[in-house]
């Protein structure tokens, strides 16, 4: 449980020295898979996607390398 920032074990915990503890932390409040907004100007190219001529966009690989 965390209380103001810090996190207090919940029970009696008791480590000897030299031993390990594993803390993971996860978040349900996110969403696992994006979603594009239903309104608003993301709304509307995704919608309605600007065409430009010869346009050729860049693979994962180009766009990482910049």
């Amino acid at each position: 449980m965390f209380e103001n920032g810090v996190l207090r074990p919940i029970g009696n915990l008791h480590l000897a020295e030299g031993e390990c503890v594993k803390l993971i932390v996860q978040s349900y409040l996110s969403p696992k898979t994006k979603h594009f907004p239903k309104e608003g100007l993301i709304a509307q190219l995704t919608d309605n996607p600007i065409k430009i001529e010869d346009f050729q966009p860049l693979t994962r690989l180009e766009a990482n390398e910049r």
